[in-house]
């Protein structure tokens, strides 16, 4: 009983709301019949009867509405065919139109007279009368057609303006995070270089921290607003800085071999590649046994730039044996910025050490650079 009332309810309110959102409808269609019918019979002093309203009206409101959308939306979709599809549907729906008077007044009034009393003359004059009066209302159609569509076109246009000035909104605001972006760093490293300038002199070692990791923020802060690629140069230099921030922290402890050939700094790469790949060492990697070193390795060749790394794995790596995320997003950036001219493996060996090759083609770098 409840589950039926409420369907009930729902269907009212279906119902409704297809009142409401077609009220103006009503109220045009309204304001025609009282015209038509009662105003005109006023004027007159004739009016007709009842079934004969209720037929003509019902396919004359059909004619509106069956041209208003259906035949000119069909009609007019292919701008090429317009010439031969619009005059025959044009043709076909008056011929319903007439094809129904006739049946109406041929068939269901002969034998009832529901619409007339006197069986009217089916001549020419009937259907130029039926000819005329469809037109009339095809008329009606066709600006109602296209004040639909205007209207359809101007809440359209609208919702871009809308659009168009909440992209300015948000571009607005996407300024003013990049304008605070930047000053929240201004002086996050004026004070990083206070705090180096006194303590150079009583704490050197805690001095060298804090330049390496200043030098270091700012790279990583830069990089976001950079080019697409950069000197791998400037990346060496903040791998190193990274590597002796790790050593001061552990009493240079710490069992890590950077080498490079001096040609791969003027190498254009996407930035935070390499460094990437060498935090991801200091976090997962074994590095305190003196017989069993990290190696990060950077070469080029004719043809290359090759970067390799080898580390010993912590324990509760060795459990898991899976790339984290940084290793996805490095191969994701690299596979969007060279597409299939890189080559990015990485790998447990047999002596549990993981390892990661990544090979760039020199000519992609330098082209897109270019």
């Amino acid at each position: 009983m409840i589950k039926a009332t409420g369907k009930t309810l729902r269907r009212q309110n279906t119902i409704l709301k297809w009142l409401i959102g077609n009220k103006y409808s009503f109220i045009g269609w309204a304001a025609f019949l009282f015209y038509e019918i009662v105003v005109v019979g006023l004027y007159t002093g004739k009016f007709g009867y009842l079934g004969a309203y209720i037929f003509h009206y019902f396919l004359n409101i059909s004619i509106f509405y069956v041209h208003a959308l259906i035949v000119l939306k069909y009609g007019l979709m292919y701008r090429k065919q317009i010439v031969w599809r619009m005059p025959l549907l044009l043709i076909t729906e008056i011929g319903v139109y007439l094809s129904a008077m006739y049946i109406g007044y041929a068939f269901i009034n002969k034998y009832t007279h529901i619409l007339n009393p006197i069986d009217p003359v089916l001549n020419t004059t009937f259907y130029l009368a039926g000819i005329f009066r469809s037109g009339y209302f095809i008329i009606f159609g066709t600006g109602y057609y296209f004040l639909l569509t205007f209207l359809k076109e101007r809440k359209k246009t609208e919702q871009l303006e809308q659009h168009r000035l909440n992209n300015i909104i948000q571009l607005a605001k996407s300024e003013n995070a990049f304008l605070r972006a930047q000053i929240q760093p201004h002086l996050l490293f004026n004070t990083l270089d206070f705090i180096y300038h006194n303590a150079k002199e009583n704490s050197p070692l805690a001095a060298e921290t804090i330049i390496a990791l200043s030098g270091m923020m700012r790279y990583a802060v830069d990089s976001n607003h950079r080019e697409d690629f950069i000197d791998l140069g400037d990346e060496i230099e903040q791998v190193e800085n990274l590597i002796n921030l790790h050593q001061l922290r552990n009493n240079h402890d710490l069992q890590i071999q950077f080498s490079y050939d001096d040609e791969v700094k003027n190498e254009k790469i996407i930035p935070m590649i390499l460094i990437t790949l060498v935090e991801n060492i200091f976090k997962h990697g074994e590095l305190k046994d003196k017989s069993n070193p990290a190696i990060i390795k950077v070469a080029i060749d004719d043809e290359n730039l090759l970067i390799e790394t080898t580390n010993p794995i912590k324990s509760k790596i060795h459990e898991a044996k899976r790339a984290g995320t940084g290793i996805s997003n490095i191969r994701k950036r690299l596979e969007y910025a060279y597409r299939e001219k890189t080559v990015f493996k990485h790998y447990f060996d047999d002596n549990e050490h993981f390892n990661i090759k990544i090979t760039v083609k020199k000519q992609n770098s330098l082209k897109h650079y270019a």
